[in-house]
């Protein structure tokens, strides 16, 4: 294993943004599409990962964990993981079939009935169908390994295009091209993208961050905080709303402090929201926050500020009166609490009716000009944002 992964120093900029893990995982697939390795002997080990990589157990058990799931790699006890025979990372060239589909994928990384989002995949459904076309889902439980799996091994299906929700900013291109090549439309969703030939249909999220920031200046509000779970450099959606949030500040004169800017900082779940569970580091913030004079908080999402919400309470923080707290997307995370949550609304119908144009005009036009298409937003007034107290 160690003298066929190339792991050097030249490799840091390539690398930089993934995950230790991902390195890994990567550096395995290079090994057995080069064929340099044998079915009967281990390919690696956590202990020899561990070792080369200079990373935890932890993350080297995840990078081998991951290449099971996908069926890559086995593991026998005591001994080693082994290649599967006829693995599917042992495919260097991608072929893909060229007769005429009837099907699109549809690639989420997680289950439609998050958010609004199952009223983007109904509408897509019922174009396409009218059309005489269907459509599959694939979810990839916010997995970066298994999405990039998930397109490797569409790409051997007979699909029409793909519809694809990237996890991060990061889309793997050099998978996606092999469509694009083949006269098969890619339409990527959520997060914005640069790419000059694939289509990208988003909510206008930077309109949305300067609707909720406009909102609570005219309430009075000065000093503003922004929190998200997501990290604003490696997430667009989130970045754009962040970008509305700072422009709109300055647009008033107001000073971006940004020590009042905090990410990574989780947030309650649908299991969690139950037992109404404590986050400590989330509760640290909100206390400096709050103990710092700010007075209103836009949040990442609804389910991060209904997590702010709980934090307040059990920091005796009063919403509204002490703070006023955003949102974003418009779920069932901003009816939660009986005031209600001050958020902004996707419109995620239309997100889906931009979509079925752009797949079926693809189609039947292969010059079909790439759309870059940011969809409006509605801001809605809720009972959590007041005039501030102070």
């Amino acid at each position: 294993m160690d003298q066929n992964i190339n792991n050097d120093n030249n490799q840091t900029n390539q690398t930089a943004k993934k995950n230790l893990y991902e390195i890994i995982i990567d550096d395995i697939y290079n090994i057995i599409q080069s064929g340099n390795f044998s079915y009967d002997e281990p390919i690696c080990t956590e202990k020899q990962l561990s070792l080369q990589y200079g990373v935890s157990r932890i993350t080297a058990k995840r990078a081998i964990t991951d290449l099971e799931h996908q069926g890559i790699l086995y593991r026998k006890r005591g001994v080693g993981s082994f290649v599967v025979r006829d693995s599917a990372a042992k495919k260097p060239n991608i072929s893909i079939p060229s007769q005429a589909s009837n099907t699109f994928a549809f690639l989420l990384p997680f289950d439609t009935a998050k958010g609004g989002l199952i009223d983007t995949v109904t509408e897509v459904s019922t174009s396409l169908n009218k059309a005489g076309y269907f459509m599959g889902i694939y979810i990839t439980s916010e997995n970066a390994s298994k999405e990039k799996y998930t397109i490797r091994q569409l790409l051997e299906q007979n699909i029409a295009g793909i519809v694809y929700y990237p996890k991060s900013n990061k889309i793997y291109l050099d998978l996606l091209n092999n469509f694009v090549i083949n006269g098969k439309p890619v339409v990527i969703i959520d997060k914005t993208n640069d790419c000059s030939y694939i289509h990208n249909v988003v909510s206008d999220n930077f309109e949305g961050g300067k609707l909720l920031t406009e909102h609570l200046i005219s309430l009075g509000h000065k000093k503003i905080a922004f929190l998200s779970n997501a990290s604003i450099d490696e997430t667009s959606s989130v970045r754009d709303r962040f970008g509305g949030f700072i422009h709109t500040l300055r647009k008033h004169s107001i000073s971006v402090n940004m020590d009042n800017v905090a990410s990574g900082l989780g947030f309650l779940t649908e299991h969690t929201a139950i037992s109404h569970t404590s986050i400590p580091q989330l509760n640290s913030v909100i206390s400096r926050l709050y103990s710092n004079g700010v007075t209103a908080i836009e949040t990442e999402n609804d389910q991060v500020a209904y997590s702010v919400i709980w934090a307040c309470k059990e920091l005796n923080i009063r919403v509204p009166e002490d703070l006023s707290i955003c949102g974003f997307d418009n779920t069932v995370w901003a009816q939660k609490t009986e005031m209600g949550i001050t958020t902004v609304s996707q419109d995620f119908p239309e997100i889906g009716k931009q979509i079925s144009q752009i797949l079926l005009s693809s189609l039947k036009d292969p010059g079909y000009p790439v759309q870059k298409s940011a969809v409006p937003v509605k801001l809605i007034v809720r009972g959590s944002t007041l005039p501030p107290s102070q």
